[in-house]
């Protein structure tokens, strides 16, 4: 293995364990609940607070990578992580536990942003899709194994090695990222504290907002939204005032790649996040379905992906892009109406499986090409910024489905049937505005896609 497939591994090991432990704690919620004698309220946090502390200081941290070097941000993020996951295994009360996941998702913070960077600099622009390929697979791999996972770990033994496995992991990323991942000395980026105030409040809010209402008076909710986007503008503000020296530059919003993009991966991170419960919830509670058969009607997803990445990361580097991008949100949106349709006229629950398996070919065609559009239209300067907007507009979108697809599953909770079927409609209405995105990204050309010659001069003929 040469040192930029080593050091892609590192990456993609630390990307793994933060989807993973945003998925992984649901199927193990009811061992841990009567072992630490929990209540629901507080059961709810060790996932939310998770998820809470993972999504808000993302814009930060894609900063301090253009700082610091964002290969010593990722690589104290991944050794945070580490001691985080002992300390959740190792948890005396559920308490504790909600501590240390806040922990456990800062240090996933950390890392998240970097990744992207840090894959531009490892690869080529000609072998870039490739790389993105694989690191899509993971994306989708991460968010389905984990409700797997946890259910084997719990059931052979014990809900506290659904953290504990994390350690080795960890470990073996921090070992090859040390080695194999090219350092820098950063450079002069500034670091805008009030900006970062503005933002981390202003996300912090809104997140705790999305993921509290069910327990919290609708006042106070109202509030904290109102709260949230007054924070929120103050930042936009001032981002636009200070020009280079923010969190998020202005000139990364100037490029109308990155925001096709944006929107894109927002709808795509949504859908692949929030589908997962609900579909996982359809299948055990309304069909009858075991956990493990539940996860083998979703598996042909991850096998997908897992093969076909690779080749659609090929086929990026060869074409650039934007036409990839545009077939994959088309079969996400195709996947999620073959779902909706076993909802809704009822049929063999195991005809989700063939949603799952063109949901598993879009995952493969989908995520490479937004991160190479995205990516490519910054300069090295912004990489890390724009890495964290790019991160953080994904989990927002991510968070945000979740608490939707609940809120609508908690309404029509008497109604079943009709809540899933809206769920997956709503899903498919968000697939289908992602397709719109992907249209508008650039068509390839010789200066940003170096690979992509060859279609830039089909596309002249054919788009």
């Amino acid at each position: 293995m040469t040192n930029k497939w080593a050091g892609l591994a590192a990456l993609l090991a630390g990307f793994f364990v933060i989807l993973l432990d945003s998925t992984i704690v649901a199927v193990a919620s009811p061992r841990i609940q009567r072992d630490l004698h929990a209540s629901t309220p507080g059961l709810f946090w060790v996932t939310a607070g998770y998820l809470l502390a993972l999504s808000v200081p993302l814009l930060v941290a894609g900063r301090l990578g253009d700082r610091y070097d964002p290969k010593r941000v990722f690589l104290a993020g991944i050794g945070g992580f580490a001691g985080a996951s002992a300390l959740c295994g190792l948890a005396p009360s559920v308490g504790w536990l909600v501590l240390f996941r806040v922990v456990q998702g800062l240090a996933a913070a950390a890392m998240a942003p970097q990744a992207l960077t840090l894959i531009r600099r490892l690869f080529s622009a000609e072998e870039r899709g490739r790389a993105l390929g694989l690191w899509g697979t993971v994306a989708s791999a991460g968010a389905l194994l984990g409700p797997l996972l946890g259910g084997l770990l719990t059931a052979a033994l014990d809900w506290r090695w659904i953290f504990l496995v994390n350690v080795p992991v960890c470990c073996a990323a921090l070992l090859l990222g040390l080695r194999w991942i090219p350092g820098s000395r950063g450079h002069a980026a500034s670091l805008d504290l009030l900006g970062a105030l503005l933002s981390t409040a202003g996300l912090g809010v809104l997140v705790w907002a999305l993921l509290a209402w069910r327990d919290t008076p609708a006042p106070a909710i109202a509030a904290a939204g109102a709260i949230a986007v007054t924070l929120l503008a103050g930042f936009v503000t001032r981002q636009r005032r200070i020009g280079a020296a923010a969190l998020a530059p202005p000139a990364v919003f100037g490029s109308a790649g990155f925001l096709a993009a944006s929107a894109a991966v927002a709808a795509l991170g949504t859908v692949v996040i929030a589908m997962a419960l609900p579909t996982m919830l359809y299948l055990q509670e309304v069909r009858g379905l075991g956990p493990l058969e539940a996860a083998l009607v979703m598996t042909p997803d991850a096998v997908a992906a897992a093969l076909l990445s690779p080749v659609a990361g090929r086929w990026v580097d060869r074409v650039g892009p934007r036409r990839p991008a545009i077939l994959g949100m088309a079969l996400l949106a195709a996947s999620l109406m073959l779902i909706w349709l076993v909802v809704v006229l009822g049929i063999d629950p195991w005809w989700a499986a063939a949603g799952a398996l063109v949901l598993g070919i879009a995952n493969a065609v989908a995520w490479s090409p937004l991160s190479v559009a995205a990516m490519a239209s910054v300069n090295d300067a912004d990489a890390g910024a724009a890495s964290g907007v790019f991160s953080t507009i994904r989990q927002v979108a991510a968070v945000t489905g979740v608490a939707v697809s609940g809120a609508i599953l908690a309404g029509l909770r008497t109604a079943p049937i009709v809540a899933f079927s809206a769920v997956f409609a709503l899903m498919t209405v968000i697939a289908t505005a992602g397709i719109f995105a992907a249209i508008r990204l650039p068509r390839p050309s010789i200066e940003a896609y170096p690979g992509s010659e060859s279609a830039a001069t089909a596309q002249s003929h054919h788009d």
